[in-house]
């Protein structure tokens, strides 16, 4: 997963696109948390490898969650995220000794699905998004191009990310809105789209910004779109992922959004104040 330094100056783009969850929102934290509390899983003994390590949890999570998006593009997220938590449950679970336990096992699975499925909206946003989203808002449009739904966006926007300085013309690139979900590059496409008409930005002056390598940077790449990977350190979409995240590439890497903004002020400084902005 090279870094492929760009010869294109970080104030010629004028809009950027970013991955939400996992680059702004701390999904691993919000998935991790919201499973551990679970009735399923806060039972497990204390050994279990899921309570012993957060990274075992999150690889067979998302193992579960991207056969589901890949099977079903057109399921909204939070349906997807309900039947990766069945999923889940049910490799870890035995058989029952009567139907009526099976029938109560059965309604108390959907019940702590169903309440998982609602769980992006206590999701955290990390401690340096929304200051250097403001800071990046002053120099180029934001626009997030996001694997969720609109219900479960807007919540997210109205909790962990209220006051987010995305562009208020446009709606958020979801996966709802274009039928399928990323590394799929349907999603880049209807971004392109969207940027261009409503913003007049084609896509030469768009710049990606996303934790994910499989999700977000080698569909970039594939693409020609230039792109900044916010490293976190996160465990799902990241290096571990070995030859599904092979085609990845890049032409910043950066450990934090606030990192970004610091780089993009830079270089407006560097040309004197003269950069093209929005």
């Amino acid at each position: 997963m090279p870094l492929v330094p760009s010869s294109t100056p970080l104030t010629h783009f004028r809009l950027i696109s970013f991955d939400v969850y996992g680059t702004l929102v701390d999904w691993e934290t919000g998935i991790a948390t919201a499973l551990l509390a679970s009735p399923h899983l806060s039972s497990l003994p204390s050994s279990h490898p899921f309570k012993t390590s957060r990274k075992a949890l999150l690889k067979a999570f998302g193992t579960h969650e991207r056969a589901i998006q890949a099977a079903h593009p057109n399921m909204l997220y939070s349906a997807v995220l309900g039947e990766s938590y069945k999923q889940l449950v049910a490799s870890l679970s035995t058989s029952n000794d009567s139907t009526k336990e099976t029938e109560n096992d059965d309604a108390l699975v959907a019940a702590a699905a169903a309440a998982f499925s609602t769980s992006t909206a206590s999701w955290p946003a990390f401690p340096d998004t929304l200051a250097a989203l403001h800071a990046l808002s002053a120099r180029s449009t934001l626009v997030p191009l996001t694997n969720t739904s609109n219900a479960l966006f807007a919540q997210t926007c109205a909790r962990a990310l209220a006051g987010a300085p995305f562009a208020a013309t446009v709606a958020a690139c979801t996966a709802e809105d274009v039928g399928c979900y990323k590394p799929a590059l349907a999603n880049f496409e209807y971004l392109f789209a969207r940027a261009l008409a409503d913003f007049g930005v084609p896509r030469e002056r768009i710049l990606h910004v996303a934790q994910s390598l499989w999700h977000d940077h080698v569909p970039a790449a594939r693409l020609g779109l230039e792109s900044v990977w916010v490293d976190r350190g996160g465990v799902m979409g990241g290096e571990e992922e070995g030859e599904e995240v092979a085609g990845a590439r890049y032409a910043w890497r950066v450990r934090s959004l606030g990192e970004l903004a610091e780089m993009v002020e830079e270089a407006f400084r560097e040309e004197g104040g003269k950069g093209e902005g929005v």
